[in-house]
């Protein structure tokens, strides 16, 4: 099969095709950092929390490398034009969309009936919520709100870090005083709402990224917007 079969084949909505949504690759970085707290605490050790910060950082690069520009006369692979079609042109690949969605929660159901694992359930919960949020976003009322996550995105390698170091900070300096909800839950809970506002704020006055990738030349952030 060659690239260009491969891409004809994505499934699509053709009417949908030129509708374009270039803030939500951001905003979805936005929301899966908004995420992240979440999944770490739903870990019982520090392997599991160093496990999923690990994935949701892979998938943060993953999203920022299938936006990245394509080299000059080089044809990107077949795998990273979906992924970008699917995040620039979501309405026009929504059938998909819809699909994920219904694939993650009948694997999240599975996992808890069965399997009886909280890796494979907070997995499929979270590709549930990716599903779901990129679903809203194609509405003009949801829109609005949910596109304030797109600062908190475009400095999305910054901000990891910042839950990163939050996290370790949190577990082994206040949790023996105060216990895990005063000492780590409320605090880490509530720290990804303080980072989309000093994001906004930081982008409003500057576009210098305060971290930027050690790995420029293969990705970089903010991109999308």
């Amino acid at each position: 099969m060659t690239f260009d079969l491969a891409a004809r084949r994505l499934p699509r909505q053709p009417r949908a095709g030129s509708v374009r949504r270039p803030e939500l690759p951001d905003a979805l970085r936005g929301f899966v950092l908004f995420l992240m707290p979440m999944l770490g605490l739903l870990g019982a050790s520090a392997l599991e929390f160093a496990v999923s910060s690990a994935a949701l950082l892979s998938l943060l690069l993953g999203m920022s490398f299938a936006m990245r520009a394509d080299q000059p006369g080089k044809k990107p692979a077949a795998l990273r034009v979906l992924a970008r079609r699917m995040l620039l042109e979501s309405v026009a690949y929504r059938r998909l969309w819809v699909r994920l969605l219904k694939t993650a929660a009948v694997t999240g159901i599975i996992a808890a009936l069965l399997l009886q694992r909280l890796a494979p359930l907070a997995a499929a919960l979270f590709i549930c919520c990716m599903a779901a949020f990129v679903l809203l976003f194609q509405q003009a009322r949801w829109r609005q709100w949910l596109r304030k996550l797109a600062p908190m995105g475009c400095i999305a390698l910054t901000n990891w870090l910042l839950q990163v170091l939050a996290a370790t900070v949190l577990f082994h300096a206040l949790e023996p005083r105060f216990g895990l909800l005063l000492g780590v839950a409320m605090p880490f809970a509530a720290l990804p709402a303080l980072q989309a506002v000093l994001s906004c704020r930081w982008l409003a006055r500057t576009r210098r990224v305060p971290v930027a990738p050690v790995w420029h030349g293969l990705v970089s952030e903010g991109q999308a917007g």
